[in-house]
């Protein structure tokens, strides 16, 4: 074997493997840090875009942000 050779195999395990991480990190969701259900949100979703995300403290799912929203608004109706 050609020492390009290896070293061109080496470049595509390693291509292949930082893919696989990729889409293993896609399947993975955030968990809520207030009742700990899995949410709807992506781990390698930027933070910006996601609903119930609270800087400093994680992810809410959906109930959560709800509630908490309606305790900040104060409509308990």
């Amino acid at each position: 074997m050609a020492p390009g050779e290896c070293m061109n195999t080496d470049k595509e395990e390693n291509r292949k493997m930082r893919e696989k991480i990729m889409n293993d990190e896609c399947e993975e969701y955030e968990t809520c840090v207030r009742c700990g259900k899995e949410t709807k949100m992506k781990k390698n979703e930027n933070k910006i875009y996601r609903y119930g995300y609270i800087e400093g403290v994680g992810q809410l799912c959906f109930m959560c942000h709800q509630t908490r929203k309606i305790h900040k608004q104060g409509a308990y109706e």
